[in-house]
């Protein structure tokens, strides 16, 4: 499984999103995009919490962990680190298998809005060497 910034943390970030939004404006232009979208799609916060991959493994609910590559860069306003560390902890502890790349200085999106940078070309590549080494 290749994960770019995901939304590992639906609640966690929603959350975020409000206190950044609870301490007022200048911030950034993501709380107004992720707090109706969370609304919209999740409905309630606990509704939040069950689909949150880390609250399911912390459960102990039993899934596949397939081998994962997970990229995002360190100054990724979107997706907090703490969401990142506390799925990558989970989903070691039950077994599973996390390869992780962080980009120095790179924020969310930066393989897709920054295509054919030094982090965008790397992210690529290593995307591509994990799915070689997945079929092999």
């Amino acid at each position: 499984m290749i994960m770019t910034s995901p939304v590992i943390d639906p609640l966690g970030r929603y959350r975020y999103a409000k206190d950044l939004k609870a301490k007022g404006q200048p911030y950034p232009s993501l709380v107004d995009e992720v707090l109706p979208c969370h609304d919209a799609y999740w409905k309630t916060e606990a509704a939040m919490d069950e689909g949150a991959p880390a609250s399911a493994l912390e459960r102990g609910e039993k899934m596949q962990l397939p081998p994962v590559l997970y990229l995002q860069g360190t100054e990724d306003a979107a997706h907090p680190r703490p969401h990142l560390d506390r799925f990558v902890a989970a989903y070691r502890k039950a077994g599973g298998v996390v390869d992780l790349e962080l980009f120095n200085g790179e924020g969310q999106g930066f393989i897709m809005r920054k295509v054919g940078s030094p982090a965008s070309n790397r992210a690529l590549d290593l995307i591509g060497e994990f799915t070689h080494k997945q079929l092999r």
